[in-house]
């Protein structure tokens, strides 16, 4: 009986900032259908094991790793989002649109002793269809092009006079990157598919395989690590007064952590008419999700029965992220974390 081994062959991290030791747990990630039908032939699995994704394959003990991953056919996976305050603890633009999801993908790797590979959050690509319609101009004759992400050329168009549009059919490919090109001009790039369902997908994971086997024929097991900040937001505390206790407050501030300082913006209204004091941090500070320290809200107050004035610490909380808010400020986004207390 032949025997198999279980090979570790490609790491997929994900870090954000907002939590503890960086540890996201915010998504899972799901192969394509196409995707899983390739791991399957291949005897590919995925664990998860915390906000990391390990793959193996089950081999040989004899046969080299690089021998049997598909070269030729590259993995996708869905970046499913199970939180839905991400956006609002995440420095990404809230202005993204449900039609385009977050891309990530390895790159060559130039140092071969070097397996780790850090990816930033910052690209957008739209989704389309594997049948579409390219407008182009009906006074003269344009040559549409789409192209995959390798550069080779899968359809091409063109167009007659007075025609206005050209009608591109790639069904027959897999979900993949692709681009439009007009007059061997870069129209648009984006990831074509009929397998994404994009209100559940926050992002496509795109596994370029010759790119693994080349860092595994090195002996090096490729990772590749997202890393998502955490959102930078003004602090703001409003004071609510007791509504039940018999109590002056004569005088009050918060005490911040490191260098974080807080000002008296003065009062607002709030719901029953009652009268609070707002604190606003004086600079932005990084949502996070635990605090080792906290500020410290400093009450001196009177009562009715005396004119010795007492002393009252309250520890606050750190903000939480569904109560963001924003402003625009010169043409930009501002971002506001709101917190109630309650003296």
């Amino acid at each position: 009986m032949r025997s198999t081994q279980h090979y570790h062959w490609f790491t997929f991290e994900i870090q954000h900032q907002y939590f503890e030791h960086n540890a996201c747990p915010a998504f899972q990630l799901l192969p394509t259908p196409t995707s899983q039908r390739i791991m399957k032939n291949y005897g590919i699995r995925i664990q998860k094991q915390g906000n990391r994704y390990l793959a193996y394959a089950t081999i040989a003990a004899e046969q080299k790793i690089w021998d049997e991953l598909p070269t030729q056919e590259d993995l996708f996976f869905e970046l499913i989002n199970t939180d839905p305050y991400f956006d609002n603890y995440t420095e990404v633009p809230l202005s993204i649109t449900e039609e385009k999801v977050l891309y990530l993908t390895n790159k060559q790797v130039e140092n071969r002793f070097i397996s780790e590979e850090n990816c930033s959050p910052t690209t957008y690509l739209p989704v389309k269809g594997l049948r579409f319609n390219v407008p182009v101009p009906k006074n003269k004759a344009t040559t549409v092009v789409i192209k995959d992400h390798k550069g080779q050329e899968v359809f091409s168009q063109t167009s007659h006079l007075q025609q206005q549009i050209v009608s591109v059919n790639i069904s027959a490919l897999d979900t993949g990157v692709y681009e439009i090109w007009i007059d061997n001009q870069l129209s648009k790039k984006f990831i074509g598919s009929s397998e994404i369902n994009t209100t559940k997908c926050y992002g496509i994971v795109h596994i370029q395989m010759p790119i693994i086997v080349a860092s595994l024929k090195e002996n090096a097991i490729p990772i590749l690590n997202v890393d998502f900040l955490a959102r930078a937001t003004y602090w703001q505390y409003i004071i609510m007064p007791p509504s039940d206790k018999k109590i002056t407050i004569q005088e009050m501030h918060i005490e911040g952590i490191t260098d974080t300082t807080y000002k008296n913006i003065g009062t607002t209204t709030e719901i029953g008419g009652k009268e609070a004091t707002v604190f606003l941090s004086e600079d932005k500070q990084k949502l996070q999700q635990k605090a080792a320290e906290h500020s410290v809200l400093k009450i001196q107050y009177t009562n009715d029965f005396s004119d010795t004035l007492l002393d009252l610490d309250i520890k606050i909380p750190i903000p939480k992220p569904q109560h963001i808010m924003t402003q625009q400020e010169n043409n930009e986004d501002v971002f506001y974390s709101q917190t109630i207390i309650y003296v």
